[in-house]
Parts: structure tokens; C-alpha cells; sequence
């Protein structure tokens, strides 16, 4: 092989090497409606990636399904994001009184986000903002963990599905619902709501 070719080879595979590196380094969001791991209650329930980001900071939460946020892209300002796909009882709506297991949902959610580092995904089918204002995004844990799909799957949330969506996500979250229903977890555990 001539001096010319074996420099020409090597320079390909160092471009490659380049690229590669390239690719492994960008911050490539999580996909929004990755596959959720519930092969038993007690199991995480994560995105199918191998490496978890985060893109915002969690600095309140405000109840079981709407949180307080510090966008990377802009640490200056605050937004207020609603968990898309999930309803949480209520228990700050001043026209309505505190539903039964509302506290417990805000309880959980507090202890799972505040202060935490979170990566904050949209979903292409479903609308930017609510009528509120709020941006509306599925939330993952700084491990992978699918917050939105945890709420449903534990029993702190409904399914929340009669927005605009990606089907196969509201799928998923009806059948979480279903699942939690089944093994009475949460909400619906005998004698936690009537």
C-alpha cells in the first residue's frame, strides 16, 4: 500500500473518530415518548436512553402537577410548567376545596422535584402552552425517571389525556391509570377517596 493511500485512510478514520465524538457530545434531548419500564410496581419507570440530561431546575412546586422552573437557556426568568398527560387532585384552585388525596400527590411531588436538576421534554403533538399560559412538558428525573408516568403508575395522577398528544404516550398513561387501578395503588386504594 502506497505512503499516499495509508494517509488518505487514516485521515478518513480520524475524521470518523471526530464525527463520533461529535455526536456523542451534543445535547441531544430525550425522546418525548420513550417506552416506559413497568415490568413491576415497585420498578423506576425510565426513558429508554443510556445517559440522563437535565435542562432546567425545579425551584418550587406548586401542587401535584405543576411545578416552577429555571430553564437552563434562561436562568434569569421562571416559568411555570403543567405536567402534560397527568391530572393531580387539587389543592390550590380557589374555586375548589382540597380534593381527597390531593396533599399526598402535592407531598410526593415536592419531595421527587424541588431543588432537583430535571430535563423538561415536549411533546410534538401536543400544544406548546395551556390556556393558563404554562408550558406543557413530560418531566424526567436527572436518573431518566419518567416523573409524569410515576405520578399515574403510583396513583397520585389521572391520566389526563383529552389534549392534543402523541397516541402512543396517552396510550401509555391510560394504561398506567389502569395498572394503578388494578393493584389499588395510591388514590385508588380502598378507603383513600370515596
Amino acid at each position: 500500500m502506497s505512503r499516499r493511500r495509508l494517509v488518505s485512510i487514516l485521515s478518513f478514520l480520524m475524521f470518523l473518530g471526530v464525527i463520533a465524538i461529535w455526536r456523542i457530545t451534543l445535547d441531544i434531548p430525550p425522546n418525548p415518548v420513550a417506552p416506559i419500564n413497568t415490568a413491576t410496581s415497585t420498578a423506576p419507570i425510565v426513558m429508554a436512553t443510556t445517559t440522563a440530561r437535565t435542562n432546567a431546575l425545579v425551584v418550587r412546586v406548586v401542587d401535584g402537577d405543576t411545578i416552577d422552573v429555571k430553564l437552563d437557556s434562561e436562568p434569569e426568568k421562571e416559568y411555570k410548567v403543567r405536567l402534560l398527560g397527568v391530572n393531580t387532585p387539587e389543592t390550590v384552585d380557589p374555586r375548589r376545596p382540597v380534593q381527597c388525596f390531593g396533599h399526598e400527590a402535592s407531598d410526593f411531588t415536592k419531595a421527587s422535584l424541588n431543588g432537583k436538576r430535571i430535563w423538561l421534554a415536549a411533546d410534538s403533538q401536543a400544544d406548546e402552552r395551556d390556556k393558563y399560559g404554562r408550558l406543557l412538558r413530560n418531566v424526567y428525573l436527572d436518573d431518566g425517571t419518567d416523573f409524569n408516568a410515576k405520578l399515574v403508575s403510583q396513583g397520585y395522577a389521572y391520566a389526563y389525556v383529552s389534549f392534543p398528544q402523541d397516541p402512543a404516550r396517552k396510550a401509555e398513561i391510560r394504561r398506567l391509570e389502569t395498572e394503578a387501578k388494578t393493584e389499588k395503588r395510591g388514590l385508588w386504594a380502598p378507603g383513600a377517596c370515596n
